[in-house]
């Protein structure tokens, strides 16, 4: 009986045939990014201090206005985002200002009046 159990259980090796070819290629994409941060570390911790902080404070700024332009941002600064979001100009707002009329009363300081005078009729001969 416990010869028909070993038998019947699958050996790890077969388990792991088994496996789709996709996993394996985001393992070796997830061993090779890990590679690259840890040499990345590395050579910024060499650097000029101060020039490693203005490079992680450019980046970090730009994915800052990123998120708040597009408001993709991760669900626990939503909270954070949402306090500043209405100082700075957001994608669904610039979108809006473009499918309005301008020459519409009250929406353009510098729109052009709607003339009142009647069309000009062509010269007879």
């Amino acid at each position: 009986m416990l010869l028909v159990l070993a038998a019947a259980a699958a050996t790890p090796l077969e388990k792991l045939q088994n496996v789709s070819g996709q996993f394996w290629i985001k393992v070796i994409l997830a061993f090779a990014v890990l590679a690259v941060l840890i040499f990345l570390f590395k050579k910024a911790m060499g650097m000029n201090k101060i020039i490693l902080i203005i490079i992680c404070c450019v980046v970090m700024g730009l994915v800052g206005f990123n998120w708040l332009y597009q408001r993709n941002e991760p669900a626990f600064l939503t909270p954070f985002v949402d306090s500043i979001a209405p100082f700075f100009p957001t994608q669904g707002a610039y979108e809006g200002k473009q499918k309005q009329d301008p020459s519409a009363p009250g929406i353009h300081k510098n729109a052009p009046a709607k003339s009142t005078d009647a069309p000009a009729q062509p010269a007879k001969k």
